[in-house]
């Protein structure tokens, strides 16, 4: 009985604590104020939860359209000329032929076979120390020849897009095959001698060639196919004479 009437006395004192804040001016309005700020929190949180909830879903589809969509090829044209040798210590031992270019140059680029001087229809890449390294493709493509030829030793071939074309020559061995899909810096052989140009030595014989006219290698290392534009007419005349006789003029 005492439990009973203490818990009702307790209950009887806390409805009269609240009716005395009731009775109070300021009561109401703050608990209006309170009930808005739970409303307006609320729709808050929902808007928060909502925005968040679509953006997940559309990162979900985007995620799920790409996942469709076919892996792009890679796009061979957007690549740009690299030096077609791993080794480090390799320089041009002699430069392309250029009709443009002064006198003492000029000179440097002739080619002297069977007492007769050819124009140097690309440049002729050696090691510092003379000895072989490894040639690579200077640019991905597809293997448009690959012989032996007694004059000029190992020949590959390389077609690009544009018109453009690469060759290496004077190779002692090569690693790929006709029709070869190769891509850029993949091993096309070692470099070797020539009987055409063996005073020179262990080299290989780089040429860049746009619509068969052999161009400079040196002044679209590190350009695209794009960019190799064909030589003016006195030159195209010339370097197309010669490319017409064979790789290097020969």
């Amino acid at each position: 009985m005492t439990e009973n009437k203490d818990q009702k006395n307790s209950q009887e004192k806390e409805l009269t604590g609240l009716r005395k804040l009731a009775k109070r001016r300021w009561f109401y309005p703050a608990l209006y104020l309170g009930a808005a700020s739970l409303v307006m929190t609320g729709m808050l949180l929902f808007q928060v939860l909502g925005a968040e909830q679509t953006k997940n879903q559309k990162e979900e589809n985007q995620v799920v359209f790409n996942q469709n969509k076919p892996a792009a090829p890679v796009n061979a044209a957007a690549e740009v000329f690299e030096w077609p040798a791993v080794q480090a210590d390799t320089k041009v031992i002699q430069p392309f032929y250029d009709v443009n270019g002064i006198q003492q140059e000029q000179k440097a680029a002739l080619v002297n076979y069977d007492q007769t001087y050819v124009q140097n229809t690309g440049i002729n890449i050696g090691a510092k120390d003379g000895k072989a390294f490894t040639v690579t493709a200077a640019m991905s493509g597809k293997v448009t020849e690959a012989k032996k030829d007694n004059l000029l030793g190992y020949v590959v071939a390389v077609k690009h897009s544009n018109g453009v074309e690469t060759l290496y020559q004077s190779l002692a061995s090569i690693s790929v095959s006709l029709g070869q899909q190769v891509a850029q810096g993949e091993t096309i052989g070692t470099a070797g001698t020539e009987a055409f140009n063996k005073s020179i030595g262990t080299h290989v014989h780089f040429e860049i060639r746009k619509t068969g006219v052999p161009v400079s290698p040196e002044a679209y290392m590190a350009k695209g196919t794009a960019d190799v534009k064909a030589p003016t007419s006195a030159a195209q005349s010339t370097n197309a004479n010669q490319a017409s006789t064979g790789t290097n003029g020969k």
